[in-house]
């Protein structure tokens, strides 16, 4: 695998996708035959709650979202977004992602969702941590982010579990849906 400076920043952005391996998921690129099962999660009343997903959610999201949104996201280095999947099986779990990248101060946002199959078992938390571990050891960025609606209890745990330290409330942060939404700020930091 190639690996590209990014063009500001210094960070190193790999050509292609990684895959990155845990104990029980995998981080891997979006396939094709990948779009029934994020068709299926996005039903879910949890991710379209507490994410941007569009709501309803239709088959031909899910195609394009596998397909060339992740393609460009990751040409254009805008964006890392990655399948977890299940290291035995190889099906989906949810989405791991990269967002809001700023190579010139070397900070991005860690976004995850589960797939309601597939809670409960620890898979969001190994996924940001592998994805964590990668873009700040192997990357290069100095910060990441992790905003999460307040009430979304789950999302904060992960966020706890992978060792991001919670920096406050940022109110009215965000815009889902039309309606305004405050933010706790996790963080994650280099070892620089």
């Amino acid at each position: 695998m190639g690996v590209v400076a990014a063009r500001d920043g210094g960070l190193h952005w790999p050509d292609e996708p990684p895959t990155l391996r845990g104990s029980s998921v995998v981080l891997r690129p979006w396939r094709t035959d990948d779009v029934d099962a994020v068709h299926e999660a996005c039903q879910d009343a949890d991710i379209q709650r507490w994410t941007t997903v569009p709501s309803p959610y239709r088959r031909e999201h899910a195609t394009s979202f596998v397909g060339d949104f992740a393609r460009s996201r990751w040409a254009s280095g805008e964006g890392a977004p990655l399948c977890i999947s299940d290291g035995a099986d190889g099906g989906v779990l949810g989405a791991c992602d990269l967002v809001r990248i700023s190579s010139h101060d070397r900070v991005a946002e860690i976004g995850y969702w589960s797939a309601p199959w597939a809670r409960h078992r620890g898979a969001a938390t190994e996924a940001v941590d592998l994805l964590a571990r990668w873009a700040l050891e192997q990357v290069g960025f100095d910060r990441l982010e992790l905003l999460i609606d307040p009430e979304n209890l789950a999302s904060r745990r992960v966020a706890e579990r992978v060792g991001a330290g919670l920096e406050g409330i940022l109110r009215h942060k965000a815009l889902i849906r039309g309606e305004r939404r405050d933010m706790a700020i996790y963080a994650l930091l280099s070892h620089c």
